[in-house]
């Protein structure tokens, strides 16, 4: 699965960064893909992780010159999050969209559990303002089918301040994953750094 995963992501219509310099550090970040209506946007002079200048800058950020994206504010910050990794840090980061393997080959969650057994680092990122049922549900699956070492040194959980979740609690007491919070942006980005060199 590693090396079909570098070679989708080498041509994944999702992604614009494929010259990176760490091809094989493959890190899966997961997360919702929809926000909790109703949300409103904080103002940017508040700091918060969840805050941008406008929707339109940001799709003008992540489109490229033939696509179009449909993307609300938990969407974007994961791929923000992703791509400030490829770009920066030549990381290999990636969602589960980004591979483009089809449903009908390989389901939702065994993707996100074949995933994980492949990647360098797994980081679950759940916003105040996601959706975050089915990101529940998700860690649930992975943390089920991977040991508990693995679990233990390369999976970590990054919930905002102010998420509330009996899953999340879960993730910490019953399987051990790293849980750790953020409040900002850039807390939340320096987080997701220094776990992945941690494991690198």
């Amino acid at each position: 699965m590693e090396d079909r995963l570098i070679e989708a992501l080498e041509n994944s219509s999702y992604i614009q960064e494929t010259d990176i310099s760490k091809p094989r550090l493959l890190v899966y970040l997961m997360g919702p893909y929809k926000s909790h209506p109703p949300y409103n946007s904080p103002h940017p002079d508040h700091g918060a992780a969840t805050s941008r200048v406008t929707l339109d800058t940001a799709l003008e950020n992540l489109q490229t010159s033939d696509e179009n994206f449909d993307v609300d504010e938990a969407l974007w910050l994961l791929i923000e999050i992703k791509r400030k990794l490829r770009k920066e840090r030549g990381i290999n980061a990636f969602l589960a969209t980004d591979p483009e393997i089809s449903l009908h080959e390989m389901d939702a969650a065994t993707q996100s559990i074949e995933y994980t057994k492949a990647s360098v680092a797994t980081i679950f990122i759940a916003p105040a303002m996601g959706d975050n049922l089915g990101v529940g549900i998700e860690i649930g699956s992975v943390c089920e089918h991977i040991p508990s070492q693995e679990l233990l040194e390369e999976v970590l959980f990054l919930g905002e301040r102010n998420v509330e979740s009996s899953m999340i609690d879960a993730v910490s007491d019953r399987w051990h994953v790293t849980v750790d919070d953020f409040e900002e942006f850039d807390e939340l980005y320096q987080a997701v750094k220094a776990h992945i060199r941690s494991v690198a």
